[in-house]
C-alpha cells in the first residue's frame, strides 16, 4: 500500500470514529435537549391545571359557604332566595343554582323558571358524589355539544345537595390572558375525555369525544405525560403536556407544534452535523493533499534514483518545499554528486591504471629490447674497443634504469601495504645533488642539455636518508630530460633558507598544465605538456607529444620527502619551465637522538 493510501486510510481511519463518537454525542444532546423541551411543557400543563383547579375550586367555595348555611338555618332554604339570586347575578358565567333534598325535589331554584335538570345529570352528580364523598362536577351536554355546561353540586347536611351550572365559556376566560406561541393550543377534556375548551378552534368542536385518542394512552397508569401526536382538527403536529387535576379528573392539555419548539435543537444538531461532515470531507482532502504533497517529491525521487541508477549520472531530484523532504532531496543530491565524482575518479583511475599497466610494458620492453640487440652485436664480435666500451654502458644504464623501476614498484607496494619506513639521519645535501648530477649528466648529454649545479660555500647538512634523497632527485632530474625539448637547461641547486635546506630541480621545458598541478603528486597520475613548448635553444616553438612513464615519480618523491618530515611542491610553472623544491628539515643533534629512539626498519637504496 503506497503511502497516500495509507495516509488516506489513516485520516478516515481516524475521522470516521470521530464523526460517530460525535454523531452519538449529537443524539444523546438532542436526547437530553427533547427532555428538557418536554419538561417545559409539562409544566406549562400543570400551571394550566393548577388554574383549572383553583377556578374550579373558586365556584365550589361560594356553594359550600351556602350549604353550611342551609344546614344550620332551622327555617329550610326558603329564607335563602334572595341570597341566591345575588349570587348568580354577580357571576356572570352561572346560568342557574337550585338546592335540592334528600329525595332529589327541588326545594328553591334561582332563577326560578330554571328548567328541570336533565335525569341523566342529576343522576351521575349524586352517584359522583357518592363514590367520592364529597363534592362532583359532571359535564352538561344536553344544550349540545357546541355548548358544554358545567354541573357542580355540593352536599348539604341530611342528604340534600346545591347544584351550580357554569356556562363552559368562562374556561376560555380563564385562559385568555394566557400568551401563546403561533400554533400553540390550551385544551380542557371532562372525565369522559369531552372537549370543554380548546384554544384557536371553532366552538363546533366542542364535545367531541377523544376517549379513543392515543393522545390519554398514557394516563391509564399516570398522572401526567408528554405525547407527540398529529391534531385531528387542524393536522398539525404537536407536542402535548397532560395533566389530570385530580378533584374533577378533566385533563388539562398544551400543545406546542413540534416543529417551533424542537426547530431550534435540531437546528443545532443539524449545524453540528454539517459541521462534522464538512471536517470529515475537510480531513479527507487534507489527507488526499498531503499524501499528494509527499507522495510526489517521493516519486520524482523515485524515478531520480532509478535514472541515476541506469547510469544518467547527471541526474538529480528537483528540491522543493521545506522540511525533511527537502532535506532528503537534498542528501539525495549531494549522495548522487558524490557517487558521480567518485565514479568519474573511479574511472580515472581505472584510465590511469590502464595506462600504467601500458606505461610499465612499455618501460620493460624498450630496455629489454636495447639490451637484447646490443647482446647480440657484442656476441658477433667485431667491434671497436670504443664500441664495445659505449654498447656496454648503454646495457648497464638500462639495466639501471630497470632496477629503479622495479625499486619504484616496491616501494609503491610497500606504500600500500602500510610498511614504507626509511632512517633518517645527517644527510650532505650537496654532495648528493653533486652525485645525481653526475649519474644523470649522461642521460642529459644524449638529449644536448645541459645540466648545471648551483651550490652555495660551506656544507648543507639536513636531516634524511641519503639512498633516498638521492634516488627522488634523480627521478625528478629524469622528469626534466623527459619533459624538456632537446638543447634545454636543467638547473640543481640547493641553499638553506628558514630552517630548512631547499632543494630545487629547475628545467626549460614545457611546464605544468595549471589544471594538473593539483593532481602531479597523485600515483599513476601524469600531467599533459602543452601542445607546443617554446624551444631553448633556437626560441622557436615546436611540437612536444606525451612522454614516456609510469606516474609515479613525483607520487613517491612526495611520500619520501614526507617520511623525512620534509614537502615537495611546484614552486613555479608556465610555458618556459618547471621549478620542483624540496623542503628538508635542517640536522641536529637533538633530532638524531630521538630518531636512535625510535628505531624503524630501513629501507634499503641502491
Amino acid at each position: 500500500m503506497g503511502i497516500r493510501r495509507r495516509l488516506l486510510a489513516l485520516s478516515i481511519g481516524i475521522a470516521i470514529p470521530l464523526t460517530l463518537v460525535g454523531l452519538a454525542m449529537l443524539w444523546r444532546l438532542w436526547q437530553e435537549s427533547r427532555k428538557e423541551l418536554n419538561h417545559s411543557t409539562e409544566e406549562q400543563s400543570e400551571l394550566a391545571a393548577v388554574a383549572f383547579e383553583k377556578w374550579i375550586d373558586g365556584q365550589r367555595q361560594s356553594l359550600s359557604t351556602l350549604a353550611a348555611v342551609a344546614s344550620e338555618d332551622p327555617r329550610g332554604p326558603f329564607p335563602f332566595a334572595g341570597r341566591l339570586s345575588y349570587i348568580v347575578n354577580t357571576r356572570p358565567h352561572w346560568i342557574d343554582l337550585r338546592i335540592l333534598d334528600d329525595k332529589s325535589n327541588l326545594l328553591v331554584a334561582q332563577p326560578r323558571d330554571s328548567p328541570a335538570l336533565p335525569t341523566a345529570v342529576l343522576s351521575t352528580l349524586r352517584n359522583e358524589m357518592r363514590r367520592r364523598n364529597s363534592w362532583a362536577v359532571v359535564t352538561d351536554w344536553t344544550g349540545g355539544e357546541g355548548h358544554p355546561v358545567l354541573a357542580l353540586a355540593v352536599p348539604v347536611s341530611g342528604g340534600g345537595m346545591i347544584i351550580a351550572r357554569i356556562d363552559g365559556a368562562a374556561i376560555g376566560e380563564l385562559f385568555r390572558d394566557i400568551e401563546l406561541t403561533d400554533g400553540a393550543v390550551i385544551a380542557v377534556f371532562d372525565s369522559q375525555r369531552r372537549v370543554l375548551y380548546r384554544s384557536s378552534t371553532e366552538n363546533t368542536y366542542f364535545g367531541t369525544d377523544r376517549s379513543d385518542s392515543p393522545l390519554f394512552s398514557p394516563l391509564i397508569e399516570q398522572s401526567k405525560a408528554v405525547v407527540e401526536t398529529t391534531s385531528p382538527y387542524d393536522g398539525v403536529k404537536r407536542v402535548y403536556g397532560l395533566v389530570v387535576v385530580r378533584s374533577t379528573e378533566c385533563v388539562v392539555a398544551t400543545g406546542v407544534p413540534s416543529a417551533t419548539l424542537y426547530s431550534p435543537a435540531r437546528k443545532q444538531i443539524t449545524r453540528y452535523l454539517i459541521f462534522s461532515l464538512l471536517a470529515l470531507l475537510s480531513a479527507i482532502s487534507a489527507a488526499i493533499l498531503i499524501a499528494r504533497g509527499i507522495a510526489r517529491p517521493i516519486v520524482r525521487l523515485r524515478d531520480a534514483a532509478n535514472e541515476f541508477g541506469g547510469g544518467e549520472l547527471k541526474r538529480r531530484a528537483k528540491v522543493e518545499g521545506q522540511g525533511e523532504l527537502e532535506e532528503l532531496g537534498a542528501a539525495f543530491n549531494e549522495m548522487a554528486q558524490r557517487i558521480e565524482t567518485r565514479t568519474l575518479r573511479l574511472a580515472e583511475l581505472d584510465r590511469l591504471k590502464s595506462e600504467f599497466v601500458g606505461g610499465v610494458s612499455h618501460e620493460l620492453r624498450t630496455p629489454l629490447t636495447t639490451i637484447k640487440t646490443l647482446t647480440r652485436v657484442l656476441l658477433r664480435g667485431g667491434e671497436t674497443k670504443e664500441e664495445r666500451r659505449e654498447y656496454l654502458e648503454t646495457i648497464a644504464a638500462e639495466c639501471d634504469r630497470q632496477i629503479d623501476l622495479v625499486l619504484n614498484l616496491l616501494d609503491l607496494s610497500r606504500i600500500e601495504a602500510g610498511a614504507f619506513t626509511i632512517s633518517s639521519t645527517r644527510v650532505d645535501v650537496a654532495e648528493i645533488v653533486r652525485n645525481c648530477a653526475v649519474i644523470e649528466r649522461h642521460a642529459a648529454e644524449t638529449r644536448s642539455h645541459d645540466l648545471c649545479v648551483d651550490l652555495p660555500d660551506g656544507q648543507l647538512v639536513a636531516f634524511a636518508d641519503a639512498s633516498a634523497l638521492r634516488r627522488i632527485l634523480c627521478s625528478l632530474v629524469e622528469n626534466a630530460i623527459k619533459y624538456t625539448p632537446d638543447c634545454g637547461r636543467i638547473t640543481l641547486s640547493a641553499s638553506l633558507v628558514d630552517e630548512e635546506v631547499v632543494v630545487s630541480v629547475r628545467d626549460t621545458g614545457c611546464g605544468i598544465n595549471a589544471a594538473d598541478i593539483q593532481h602531479v603528486f597523485e600515483k599513476f597520475y601524469r600531467g599533459r605538456p602543452s601542445a607546443t613548448i617554446g624551444d631553448s635553444a633556437n626560441g622557436k616553438t615546436a611540437a612536444y607529444g606525451e612522454a614516456p612513464g609510469i606516474g609515479l615519480g613525483l607520487y613517491l618523491a612526495r611520500t619520501i620527502v614526507e617520511q623525512f618530515s620534509g614537502r615537495i611542491n611546484v614552486k613555479d610553472t608556465n610555458c618556459h619551465g618547471t621549478t620542483l623544491a624540496i623542503h628538508l628539515p635542517v640536522f641536529r643533534e637533538e633530532r638524531e637522538r630521538n630518531e636512535e629512539k625510535q628505531p624503524v626498519e630501513a629501507t634499503t637504496y641502491s
